[in-house]
Order: structure tokens, then sequence, then C-alpha cells
């Protein structure tokens, strides 16, 4: 404990402040991240995303999940302004019951009112898409989509962040492309769509003629399409080549909500990924790697 006390000065004069008794974690981590080894960042970011097993684990526990030292978790206590490992694994505690006692379940403020229906219109969303959820459909999009020489995603408008984040994982096993990532050249990206590609569009009201324009180009081509959109009623080429995938779409103010499309996007990345994996054995392990390095970094 003498050697902890003794260490608390050199952790924190670099920004010359002490850390407060009711500093929580998290907001110790943001001041001193910059201070932070790769190790550490781990110990941070478990510590900080599992609470509930931070305040329980042994320090030894934690090492050995994480793939550092004892001592290295028990250094980014110090270094986190704490006595010791116990000292921080009691503030981890603290913080949780703080948590609890001003989350009583079922209850809402006034104020709170419209942000808890919101909340749970998404919760009730997602539900009801995991119940009416059809996996052969999902499974016959992937097939689809898999066997592509070049995917274009697309979306714009409210879809533009799905046909992205979508894009940007997909990115990383397949052969794809983000129509109208570059301004002005939605017209040419379209025109590229050949017969051998695919096309994976999101499109929700209001129903973007841009998204429709590639799926029409792949149905001219003779190329496959897969449609996230919310409604049978959605202005979507009736043809075989033109598959849905629906999913709600609504919220109670302007804008919608993206849960449960984000949910579908997801569970169809990871069908695709699994179809790779299957030519690819190794696959999946060095994709997750290569995020863990970039995680630590």
């Amino acid at each position: 404990m003498v050697q902890a006390q003794a260490a608390l000065p050199w952790t924190w004069h670099r920004d010359g402040a002490m850390p407060r008794d009711d500093e929580t974690l998290p907001e110790r981590v943001r001041r001193k991240e910059d201070l932070l080894s790769a190790s550490q960042r781990k110990i941070a970011r478990y510590c900080i995303t599992q609470p509930r097993e931070a305040a329980q684990l042994t320090a030894l526990r934690i090492a050995e999940k994480l793939g550092v030292s004892e001592s290295t978790v028990v250094r980014f206590a110090i270094r986190m302004g704490y006595e010791g490992f116990p000292d921080m694994q009691a503030a981890i505690r603290r913080a949780a019951e703080q948590r609890a006692a001003t989350q009583v379940a079922g209850t809402t403020s006034p104020r709170d009112g419209r942000v808890h229906s919101s909340l749970r219109g998404d919760l009730d969303a997602l539900s009801q898409t995991v119940e009416s959820f059809d996996y052969q459909a999902l499974h016959d999009c992937a097939e689809a989509l898999h066997g592509a020489r070049l995917l274009h995603v697309v979306g714009f408008r409210s879809a533009f962040g799905l046909a992205y984040t979508v894009e940007f994982h997909l990115r990383h096993f397949m052969n794809t492309r983000l129509i109208g990532a570059v301004g002005g050249t939605v017209l040419d990206d379209v025109d590229l769509i050949g017969p051998d590609d695919a096309v994976l569009a999101f499109t929700f009201p209001v129903y973007d003629e841009r998204s429709l324009q590639a799926v029409e180009q792949a149905t001219a081509v003779g190329a496959n399409s897969v449609v996230v959109t919310d409604s049978a009623l959605a202005p979507i080429p009736i043809d075989p080549l033109v598959r849905t995938l629906m999913t709600r779409y609504e919220t109670q103010t302007f804008f919608n909500s993206a849960v449960a499309p984000s949910a579908i996007a997801n569970a169809l990345v990871l069908r695709l990924l699994e179809l790779s994996a299957k030519q690819d054995r190794g696959l999946e392990r060095r994709l997750y790697d290569r995020f863990q390095r970039q995680r630590t970094t």
C-alpha cells in the first residue's frame, strides 16, 4: 500500500491535477487516455463496458481474460489514481449501485415521457422484427449477393448511414462499392452495374429515386438485387431478380428510427460473412484479430 500511495504523484503530475474522490473511472480514463499503454487501454475498455464483471473478478482473473499480466491490471488502477486494485473495484461497485438507485424500473419523469416512449418503441420494433423474422429469406438474399463479382451498396437520405456502415464491413471480405460515395457520381455509378454484379439497397420513406434507379439498372442487366425496406407497397420493381427484407421503420416524430433496420443489416452482414468463411476457414479469425489490434493502438 505504501508503494501505491507513493506512485500517485508520479501518476498524475503530467496534467497537474489529482483525481477528485467523486470522479468516476470513465472520467479518469478520459483525462488520462493519452498516457495509457495498449494493454492499459484494453483494461480501461473492459472495466467501463463490463462493470459488473470488473466489480466481481479478481485482478488475476481479469488479466487472464484480457491476455495481460496481473501486475498490469494493478498498475492501471494506480495510474487511474486509486490506492490499488481493490480501491478501484470498490469505486466501480459504488458507481453501479448509484446508477441502480436512480433508475427505478418502470418509472420516468414527465420530462422524459417522450424519450421513454421512443425507447420502448424501438424495443417493440426490434422484438417484432425478431419474432416475425424470415430466416430463409435472409439466407436466400445472402446467397443472391454472395456470388456477385462486385456488390454495389446504395442508400440515400436517412438510409445512407445504413448503406455506409454495411459497405464498410463488407469491404473487408467482399468486393464492394458504395454508390454515390463521391458527390455527383450516382448516374455514373449506376451505369457501371453489370450482369455479374449485385445490388444491396436500403430505402425507406421518403423513397429515394436514386436507390430505385440502381435496382432498376440491376434488373435491366440481369443482376440480383436485395432491397431492405419497410413495406410491400414500396415502389420496388416486381421481378424474380429482386428480393426484399422487410422491417419496421417508424417513430413518433418527423424522423424514422433505424434500430430494426440496423438489426436486419447486421444479420445480413453476418450471414454473408458465414458464406465467405466457408470458402476461407481462417477469414473470421483474421478479421477479428485485425480489429482487435486497431482497438488497442
